[in-house]
């Protein structure tokens, strides 16, 4: 007698079942990869402007992928780390940049470098407008001389004349005050014209009458070419030449009109 055995053993019915296959993970994304590195080297901008830019283009494609790709987290990472560098560098740059400026002020204002600032200045040449009112400061100063060798003569015993400039601008006028005379030595040292003292008095052995001649010259290149020339003597008449030398000036330089 045959019978047919039933078994209920699912390994008797499929003796061979396929195995099961374990799910691929989604690949990270490159774009949040290479922000990641770039975010490394945030502190310098391009790069880490870059790595921001990477970043948020990366999270919003991996969003949008809907699980097609992975690397969110990196992603993120390499922003946090781009934002705070940026940050750091640009907190940094504030604090250096103030503590430069404080001791940029203070080397301005130490004697020696302003010293120096204004060595360099007086070899920069003037634009015409700086030139025009150099000019009338010099004629200025020259009549201020003129007045001064005039008033010194009047009270020498022998009529004469005071021949070093600097002296001139230490006597001053009758009444002027230290701190005036001071300021007049600052504005001739100061001045684009060259300014000088000579033919002063006659010789020991002489018998001419007292003399002298002051000449103010433009000093190149601080003047542009051109600019006048200014010269006196003892008559106390100021003359101008333009484009020449003193010694033009003395020769044929017309009076000036008006102090």
């Amino acid at each position: 007698m045959n019978h047919n055995v039933t078994s209920n053993d699912p390994a008797a019915a499929d003796p061979d079942p396929l195995p099961t296959s374990a799910p691929i993970p989604a690949p990270c994304s490159s774009m949040a990869r290479a922000a990641l590195w770039l975010s490394i080297v945030s502190f310098i901008l391009p790069l880490g402007i870059a790595a921001i830019v990477l970043g948020h283009v990366a999270e919003h494609r991996i969003e949008s992928s809907r699980g097609a790709l992975n690397g969110k987290a990196t992603a993120r990472a390499a922003l946090w780390i781009a934002y705070i560098q940026i940050a750091l560098i640009s907190l940094a740059a504030v604090v250096v940049g103030g503590l430069f400026q404080e001791t940029a002020q203070g080397f301005r204002r130490d004697a020696l470098v302003q010293r120096f600032f204004r060595a360099h200045d007086s070899q920069q040449p003037l634009d015409a407008d700086s030139a025009r009112e150099a000019e009338l400061t010099a004629r200025t100063l020259a009549y201020q001389l003129i007045a001064i060798e005039d008033e010194s003569s009047r009270y020498s015993k022998e009529g004469l004349y005071i021949c070093q400039l600097n002296q001139v601008l230490y006597t001053g006028l009758q009444g002027a005050t230290d701190a005036e005379k001071t300021a007049l030595a600052a504005r001739v040292a100061d001045s684009p014209y060259r300014f000088e003292i000579t033919s002063c008095n006659p010789a020991p052995e002489g018998e001419v009458t007292p003399r002298y001649t002051l000449t103010a010259v433009p000093r190149a290149p601080r003047m542009p070419e051109g600019s006048a020339v200014f010269c006196a003597d003892q008559s106390g008449v100021l003359r101008s030449a333009r484009g020449g030398t003193s010694i033009d000036c003395l020769k044929s330089g017309e009076p000036v009109s008006g102090n």
